[in-house]
């Protein structure tokens, strides 16, 4: 374990030879999760490289995020950024296979007018009912979320928990669902 604490501290100073020590020793477990989630998009653009790649990055960002002073498990850690970075991946890929589906990916990547009318009044209609439906708080909430502010500094800017910004976006999702639904 000190062995790897060493080596986490010598990448966090800039030291290439020790990331590239570090990937040896987790070789396997990048090629095998690399290998894994790749295959989930069979067919798809991505291949096994690409998920590769993108488990070297979660790997080193994991390097560089790890809190080795408290005695965390860098294993585990460095193994649950990886599996969320390929699940990512995945999922993006899932998408846009669900997009190329539904015609929404038409000439080069840009939307038909048919789409863009629809994808319109369907904004419309969620403004309406977010104006309607949602209180006060959750409109300022739903505003700054959609700002691409995190909850973190929904919370912060509007000087509430995290538990109570979390709580208003699942409302906010349950009133809206209702909209596109009914």
């Amino acid at each position: 374990m000190e062995d790897i604490v060493e080596l986490i501290l010598a990448v966090r100073t800039g030291d290439d030879g020790a990331f590239r020590c570090l990937c040896d020793q987790y070789k396997n477990l990048l090629e095998s999760m690399s290998r894994k989630y790749s295959a989930m998009c069979h067919g798809e653009s991505s291949t096994y490289d690409d998920f590769l790649q993108e488990a070297k990055m979660a790997f080193y960002n994991s390097v560089i995020r790890c809190d080795v002073s408290h005695g965390a498990r860098f294993g585990a850690f460095a193994k649950a950024c990886v599996r969320n970075r390929l699940v990512s991946c995945v999922r993006r890929q899932n998408s846009k296979k669900r997009c190329k589906g539904k015609g929404g990916d038409a000439v080069n990547g840009e939307w038909s007018p048919q789409d863009t009318v629809v994808r319109q009044e369907l904004g419309e209609k969620l403004i309406s009912a977010a104006e309607k439906s949602l209180s006060g708080y959750e409109r300022r909430v739903l505003s700054l979320y959609l700002d691409g502010k995190r909850i973190r500094e929904i919370a912060s800017i509007l000087c509430k928990d995290e538990k109570s910004v979390n709580n208003a976006i699942y409302r906010i999702r349950l009133k809206l669902k209702k909209t596109v639904i009914s």
